[in-house]
């Protein structure tokens, strides 16, 4: 074909040679599906520069055929033509991609360069420049063709011939003859190859290593060196990536980067930070002399900014430079360089008193001993293999049956037999030597399985670390997963390793790179974590102090040398590492100091502790006091309060009196009131106008453009007397400017001189206004509006979509404008215009809230707007400075359980900060804290009205029954009389509101606590039992609905329930007295015989006393493994997935982790105080959820691990029985809502 369609320029192409002919001809063929004439025309010109126009023809095209026809040249990233061909020409577009390739490896010898140049204005005229990345927009469009073509585009799909492609691409091209290339368009062109190397300007940073192969070109080392003195003036003038993607080159070119050491220091100072934090971890590796020459030169004739990062520099990573800083000290004139100056004299002077401890004693490491595994076990690997061969048989033939009845056939089961099959006895016989490290052994197909078949490898008493590390090694010795070879091991296997005996293993079993191996795991994200294993300090930082050069990689003092740039060293886990040093070693104090003061949040706090034992810690904190930052001030006077040093104090009131800034002032005052010093001088009225006078005049924050500040409620001191509104707005504008829901001293001593009144009033206020904003969404006009503009292309779009996949858009087959318009408008109803978490500083006023408001508005939000997570974090964290009863139980509740795990784990530390504030355990707190609603010891709410007292009870339904002053029932509250006192009146009937929404969330919860109670079979001291629950108003009504033991010193059980006359009734219904020394419990079914069970239910019937949960029918499930790990005798029982979340959720049951892909495949319960979680697991489902067939599992109980994916099963028979007996009873249930055991169940899920 290619033959006839070129016929007319035949005698044009005879010159030249056949095989570029070929690759030509077979590159420019598929136009002739459009036009024979563009083909020719196109041919000419690239060979000849004839036929100029067809250039101008291409690109005026208007439609993407000719783009998609030659198969996208030049595409930097993924790009889709909006062309349909058919599947003939799917196959020239192939080829013309194959012939490019061919070509690109002889270019420059099959070529000249004007025919390359014409080739790339051939290349750029046909896709229209659509898919021109255009990654240095100085150099021309056909330029960026030719190389994206050749070094991009061609490699993407090449398969097992990518290698040997890539090599001859390396061999045949050069910068140099690209720099000839663009020299040959236009003289000068050549002088801004370098820039091209490492502008990425089009695209985005993700695909930024698209083109790295441009980096192993034969000359591109040599290149560069030759070009020294141009990269240096060129370098720091490029965009901050292209900055960042020189120094990622340099970090694999060592040579050069000590022939840069000028520009590196130059980088070192530059205006943007990425390029200053990349650029600073090279400083190590330069020579000393040139890095400390460029530095020095840097502190005595830089710019301001310059000079101070060189003094911050040299204090880094020159413990002997503090002579030059003196010098340039002696000489500085500007204010703020002083200071830098002087901070990094003091961080060098800082490491002196350490030296000292410089030499540390680093343990002898035990030797890591080996046991061989014995020869008979090769005898288990075969028959392993046996079975595994049998059951792939088995599935084979099932998926043969199955494939007669479907659409789309599978072959994964009988792909894996054919594999399977090819396993010989001699690969088997191996295995054992292999894993003794006696021979050699290639990987072979399921060999994981095989070795490791039903965990007998891991059961021989001889296995170890080693035999592990080998198993592993079948999938490669440059990698590793630390949580799978884990998961190949027993706890008692590595409890008690450290990180030397893995790095000593590693080097035992011939992997690549030891010690960076066992950093992955303890540095890098938790996905790899090591420090799940190995716990102690004592197996951790001996390995480090062997090789502090890692640590010096995950600091940011010298160059990451992951090959993956999203994989990096973590600094935070390497301060982490340092904290567990028995000394700090003195190289890292200057970077430490740096964290310690620097604008990092995450880094601060650990880096403060890890620097907290260093003999004059204090003396380096006070000087950042003189910090010109005000960040570093107020980061300085906040530790030192945790310092909690005397000489302290004098520093800071020195400050407080020149402070300018309000933050900082206030930061200042709550530091002196938190090191014992008498603030009220500051908070007088008219010292707390003065400055919020002051503070008003300068510009409200952006985030509070919101918020008007006028309609702040007015409010009371606490003597009665009004306060001046612009105190309380400036107050507000200061929790904004100090950024934390939670307020600190000096806000809470700001919000305590207010009337309790005017407290709730603000509160309230803040919280309503918060929410209010939070959750704007759109009116069903705006709504509308959008649905009526978008409809007619969403409806186009659906069309478009079921016409070319029917099958799988058959919804739309028959879609309306109408639902089109539906969908949008309602799609639109449901989002929100705005957010309020960039205001969340203002919420520090809420912890003044009244409980029962607060808990209200926020479960309900919680409710509503549960994925909003930051924003209910911000809420929680503001009110867990309230002491009031019902929002600690709000938060207690949260942190047993709640659908979010960080909303769950913040309110864990919450409530630990709480009970640790008031000295109680959590379990105490929940006890002590719980609300009342407003009754008295006697279960009466008084009313009072004045001249008279109206009064409220709880009657058996659990609702409030008024009685008037005469002991009268009625059905509401009064009116007021004339000679009522009116203020009163309304106080009185905002407590009854109150109490009766508190009333319901007070049995809500504490129904809840007692199930827990019981399950985790908690146990209180009589004396405590007495106090805070039996004499609770609300608590003794509810326990009257249980059946209670008393566990005696000596073990024995004494049965009773409380009356509602507070006598304790046993079955005899004879009153019992408690000994003091005894423990009380909730009673259970698994604790009585099925009589006394039976007796009890019938004592509740005849007492006409509903029990508040089921307690005496649940019983232990029938075991015939008592060490089974799990509970599987609902198996196979087939119901749906809408169904199973239904009743998981109404059984306290939260849906798992999601997985990989959105997939999720258990519902779990936590019980925290049994360090216990229960999970229901089945056959899976997705987010979004949809409803698709499910079938019941297992039950399992684990202790959960730091990790979701590192928790450990327990046998049944340790799990506490109670747990155990309910839990299974959840099961039960689950498997009750399915339509019964389906004996092909495996048939029925679409997994």
């Amino acid at each position: 074909m290619s033959k006839a369609v070129f016929a007319p320029i035949q005698a044009l192409m005879s010159p030249y040679p056949n095989q570029l002919i070929a690759l030509l001809e077979t590159i420019i063929l598929p136009l002739a599906e459009i036009d024979p004439q563009l083909a020719v025309e196109s041919m000419a010109f690239v060979l000849v520069g004839d036929h100029t126009e067809i250039l101008l023809t291409l690109n005026q095209r208007t439609d993407d055929k000719a783009l998609v026809l030659l198969n996208k040249p030049g595409t930097y990233v993924n790009f889709w033509g909006q062309a349909k061909i058919s599947p003939a020409q799917e196959s020239l577009a192939k080829d013309a991609k194959t012939a490019r390739k061919d070509l690109y490896e002889k270019l420059f010898e099959l070529l000249t360069a004007e025919q390359i140049i014409r080739l790339g204005q051939f290349f750029a005229a046909v896709t229209k420049q659509q898919n021109l990345a255009h990654l240095y927009p100085v150099l021309p469009h056909w330029f960026h063709y030719v190389v994206l073509d050749g070094l991009v585009t061609t490699f993407t799909n090449l398969g097992l011939c990518e290698q040997q492609h890539r090599q001859a691409v390396v061999e045949h091209w050069s910068l140099a003859k690209l720099e000839a290339l663009l020299e040959a368009d236009e003289a000068g062109q050549g002088a801004h190859l370098i820039a091209f190397l490492f502008e990425r300007q089009s695209v985005p940073s993700y695909y930024s290593d698209e083109l790295d192969l441009i980096y192993s070109l034969s000359d591109t080392t040599s290149y560069l060196a030759e070009h020294l003195p141009q990269l240096e003036q060129l370098i720091p003038h490029l965009s901050i990536d292209a900055q960042i993607k020189f120094l990622d080159f340099l970090t694999k070119q060592p040579a050069l980067l000590l022939q840069l050491s000028q520009l590196i220091v130059q980088l070192t100072v530059s205006k943007s930070k990425k390029v200053r934090e990349a650029a600073i971890s090279f400083l190590s590796k330069l020579p000393e002399p040139d890095a400390l020459q460029h530095l020095t030169l840097l502190l005595q004739q830089g710019a301001s900014k310059e000079r101070g990062s060189a003094a911050e520099l040299l204090a880094l990573f020159f413990p002997n430079s503090l002579e030059y800083l003196e010098q340039a000290y002696a000489v500085e004139k500007q204010k703020s360089v002083q200071q830098t100056i002087l901070t990094a004299m003091q961080r060098l002077q800082s490491v002196a008193p350490t030296e000292q401890h410089a030499q540390l004693d680093i343990p002898v490491l035990t030797p890591l001993l080996e046991t061989k595994l014995p020869s008979s076990f090769t005898a288990v690997i075969l028959d392993n293999f046996q079975q595994i061969l049998a059951k792939a048989k088995l599935a084979a033939a099932n998926e043969i049956e199955e494939n007669k009845h479907r659409d789309y056939k599978h072959d994964w089961a009988n792909s894996n037999l054919k594999k399977l099959k090819k396993i010989t006895p001699a690969i088997l016989n191996s295995v054992v030597p292999y894993l003794n490290g006696e021979a050699e052994l290639k990987i072979f197909p399921n060999h994981d399985q095989i070795i490791s078949h039903q965990g007998l490898l891991k059961n021989l008493p001889e296995f170890g670390l080693l035999h592990a590390l080998r198993l592993q090694a079948l999938s490669g010795k440059n990698h590793l997963h630390w949580p799978l070879l884990m998961s190949k091991l027993k706890p008692e296997h590595y409890a008690d390793l450290e990180l030397r005996h893995l790095s000593e293993a590693l080097k035992r079993c011939n992997y690549t790179d030891p010690e960076r191996l066992v950093a992955n795991g303890v540095l890098l994200d938790q996905w790899n974590d090591l420090n799940d294993y190995i716990e102690g300090a004592e197996k951790i930082w001996p390995f480090f102090a062997e090789n502090t050069v890692l640590l010096t990689e995950a600091l940011g003092l010298s160059p990451a040398l992951e090959s993956n740039k999203y994989r990096y060293f973590k600094d935070h886990k390497a301060i982490q590492i340092l904290q567990q040093f028995p000394s700090l070693p003195q190289q890292f104090i200057p970077r430490l100091l740096e964290f310690a003061l620097g604008e990092n949040k995450r880094l601060r706090l650990s880096a403060q502790e890890t620097l907290h034992h260093l003999p004059d810690i204090h003396l380096r904190t006070i000087e950042a006091l003189n910090s010109g930052k005000q960040e570093i001030r107020v980061t300085a006077i906040e530790w030192l309060v945790r310092l909690q040093h005397p000489d302290a104090v004098a520093a800071l009131n020195t400050l407080l009196i020149k402070e300018k800034k309000e933050v900082v002032r206030a930061a200042l005052l709550t530091a002196l009131e938190q090191l014992g010093q008498n603030i009220n001088a500051y908070l007088s009225a008219p010292r707390l106008l003065k400055e919020a006078e002051q503070g008003l005049k300068a510009k409200p924050p952006a985030s509070l453009a919101w918020f008007d500040l006028n309609l702040l409620p007015a409010a009371t001191w606490q003597n009665g007397k009004a306060v001046n509104p612009q105190i309380i707005q400036w107050w507000v504008v200061l929790a904004e400017k100090l950024k934390e829901p939670k307020a600190n001293q000096l806000l809470l001593r700001y919000i305590g001189l207010l009337s309790e009144k005017s407290q709730q009033q603000l509160a309230h206020h803040i919280l309503q206004s918060f929410i209010q904003h939070d959750t704007l969404s759109p009116s069903l006009e705006q709504a509308t509006e959008l649905a009526i503009k978008e409809a007619p292309a969403r409806l186009k779009s659906y069309q478009q979509w079921f016409q070319r996949y029917p099958s799988i858009y058959a919804e739309y087959a028959n879609f309306t404008l109408e639902q089109a318009h539906e969908e949008i408008k309602r799609a639109h109803l449901l989002t929100y215009l705005g957010s309020a978490i960039k205001s969340k500083g203002i919420l520090a006023f809420i912890c003044a809230a009244q409980g029962s408001y607060a808990v209200k508005h926020l479960q309900d939000y919680m409710k509503q707007h549960y994925q909003r997570r930051a924003q209910i974090e911000a809420m929680i964290s503001a009110l867990s400075s309230s002491n009031d009863p019902l929002v600690i139980q709000l938060l207690l509740g949260l942190s047993r359980r709640y659908r979010t795990a960080s909303v769950q784990r913040l309110a864990q530390n919450l409530v630990a900060e709480i009970a640790e504030r008031n000295h109680w355990s959590s379990d105490e707190l929940a006890d002590r804290t719980i609300p009342t609603a407003g009754l008295d010891e006697h279960g009466i709410l008084n009313l009072d009205f004045g001249t008279r007292v109206l009064t409220a009870y709880v009657d058996d339904k659990d609702s409030f029954v008024l009685k008037n002053e005469d002991g009268k029932v009625i059905k509401a509250l009064p009116a007021a009389r004339q000679n009522d006192d009116e203020a009163l009146v309304k106080e009185a009937k905002a407590a009854f509101s109150n109490s009766k929404k508190e009333l319901k969330q007070v049995i809500d919860l504490q129904i809840l606590r007692l199930y827990e109670a019981m399950c985790s079979q908690r146990q209180w001291p009589v004396a405590e039992w007495q106090e805070y629950i039996a004499a609770h108003p609300i608590m003794r009504r509810l326990i009257q609905r249980l059946v209670w033991q008393e566990v005696l010193e000596n073990g024995e059980l004494h049965y009773f329930r409380p009356s509602d006359d507070g006598s304790l009734l046993n079955l005899d219904d004879d009153e019992i007295e408690l000994q003091p020394n005894s423990k009380i419990q909730i009673s259970h079914a698994v604790f009585v015989t099925a009589a006394q069970a039976a007796a009890w239910l019938a004592h509740f019937k005849d007492y006409k006393v509903k029990c508040l949960f089921e307690q005496m029918t649940h019983q232990l499930p029938s075991l015939a493994d008592t060490k089974a790990e799990l509970i599987d005798d609902r198996k196979g029982w087939l119901t749906d997935t809408f169904t199973l979340r239904g009743v998981a959720n109404k059984l306290g049951y939260k849906r798992a982790t999601i997985e990989d892909g959105g997939s999720f495949d258990r519902y779990t319960k936590s019980y925290a105080q049994l360090g216990l979680e229960v999970h229901i697991s089945f056959s899976g489902s997705y987010v979004p959820e949809e409803n698709i067939p499910a079938v019941v599992y297992e039950l399992v109980f684990e202790r959960p691990g730091k990790r979701a994916w590192n928790n450990t099963a327990i046998a049944i028979n340790a799990v506490p029985p109670i747990l155990l007996a309910e839990s299974y009873a959840d099961y039960l249930t689950i498997a009750d809502a399915c339509s019964g055991f389906d004996p092909e169940w495996e048939k029925k899920t679409p997994w």
